[in-house]
């Protein structure tokens, strides 16, 4: 696992706290983007729930998570990099 990888396991689930207002711990390390898209640097923090979970990226599929939670992928990212910016 990369330093990187590492680090995003650390911070909370970016959707629970900058949406529901809580600090949830346990997180998945999400990649964001579609097929070539992807990378490991572009991950996003999403506890179980928002991840596989009902109302999580895979559970609703990406556009519809997007839609509920009022977000896009480089939100997503952006908020991610700010936590881990936040606990240096």
């Amino acid at each position: 696992m990369s330093d990187y990888m590492e680090a995003v396991h650390s911070v909370p689930c970016v959707i629970c706290l900058k949406r529901l207002g809580r600090k949830v711990y346990g997180v998945h390390a999400h990649h964001a983007g579609e097929g070539s898209d992807r990378d490991d640097h572009l991950l996003v923090a999403l506890c179980p729930e928002q991840h596989p979970g009902p109302t999580g990226i895979h559970g609703m599929h990406r556009r519809g998570f997007h839609r509920f939670w009022k977000t896009t992928d480089m939100q997503l990212i952006a908020w991610t990099n700010e936590q881990l910016w936040k606990q240096r």
